[in-house]
């Protein structure tokens, strides 16, 4: 009796984690796949989902000049920045020189950690709104 219960619930366990492993990197079915394929990082496929489900039209790799952006809503160049990537010193000065050139083309930047978009999302959105007001 005990060996039936034990079969059940394995048996329960690897169809869960077999249909967790079949959802990962799919998009949410209410996204629309436009931009979603240009996107690069799951960071930004994270803010792009949850920009999109909040009513934004978000633009994604948009070109200016010899830099591209994320995320664009409007005038506003939203920068995804993973620790990995954004840490370095020679990355951190390249952010800055792409940063006051989308300014001079009439971008205001905002710059996420991927941190605050994986743990602090709500604040996040709250910070897009505020900035496109």
């Amino acid at each position: 009796m005990i060996m039936e219960y034990v079969i059940f619930f394995l048996m329960l366990g690897v169809g869960l984690l077999a249909f967790i492993f079949h959802k990962m990197g799919k998009k949410p079915k209410d996204v629309p796949t436009m931009g979603y394929s240009k996107l690069e990082s799951p960071i930004e496929r994270r803010l792009y989902t949850a920009l999109v489900l909040n009513g934004y039209c978000v633009q994604t790799q948009v070109k200016c000049g010899p830099y591209r952006i994320d995320l664009v809503i409007g005038r506003l160049a939203i920068e995804c920045d993973g620790k990995a990537s954004h840490s370095f010193p020679s990355q951190k000065a390249h952010d800055r020189k792409k940063d006051a050139y989308l300014r001079k083309q009439g971008f205001k930047v905002m710059r996420i950690s991927g941190s605050s978009i994986v743990n602090r999302m709500p604040q996040v959105l709250k910070r897009v709104k505020t900035q496109l007001n």
